[in-house]
């Protein structure tokens, strides 16, 4: 558990980088534990590689060391300099990019478990969020998933966008004491 004086720090820094560039930013608040619990649910160490787009001030990251993913199987994708700096920082065994989630191609991993993604795709271009699945399925392995929250009514992800990939997509869970209340979806390779 964070103390208050850690939580009152991330908020601000968290407020902080939302008011400089709200469209980079996914909220004014960072994620509560609870929705980082429920990101991660089902999760190990047996998943190998996990990369995580748009990091923020790590509250899924924590989570997912909390669930046993080696801290050297993590690869950290933060756009926000001052958060991939605090990152690098916090967790100097993973792998952590300043830069855009359409880099992870760039990268050359091979077999990642999982993607999970703290990224804005409410505010995003159809072409943007194109370019990041076809990237993130591109690195994951055969049975990967990529995990997004939202905090809209539906899949973060139109259809159409799903379908062009062979993608389909299942919400896990629905946090209603996340503020805003938040829906976390599984999207994973259509079973031909």
């Amino acid at each position: 558990m964070l103390s208050k004086a850690v939580k009152l720090r991330e908020t601000s820094s968290f407020m902080l980088e939302w008011m400089k560039a709200p469209l980079v930013t996914a909220s004014v608040f960072p994620s509560s534990e609870r929705l980082a619990r429920k990101m991660v649910k089902g999760l190990n160490a047996d998943i190998g590689k996990v990369v995580e787009l748009g990091p923020g001030t790590g509250v899924f990251t924590r989570q997912l060391l909390t669930c046993g993913i080696p801290e050297d199987n993590l690869v950290l994708i933060e756009l926000n300099r001052k958060f991939a700096n605090n990152m690098q920082e916090a967790y100097p065994k993973a792998m952590v990019v300043n830069g855009a989630a359409e880099s992870l191609t760039r990268l050359h991993l091979k077999e990642v478990g999982a993607v999970v993604s703290g990224l804005p795709f409410l505010s995003m271009k159809d072409k943007q969020i194109d370019d990041i699945l076809r990237g993130a399925f591109q690195v994951l392995k055969h049975g990967g998933v990529f995990i997004q929250f939202t905090y809209g009514h539906r899949c973060p992800v139109k259809t159409h966008i799903l379908k062009h990939h062979g993608l389909i997509a299942e919400r896990s869970s629905f946090v209603l004491n996340n503020f805003p209340p938040a829906s976390v979806y599984h999207i994973k390779k259509h079973p031909h």
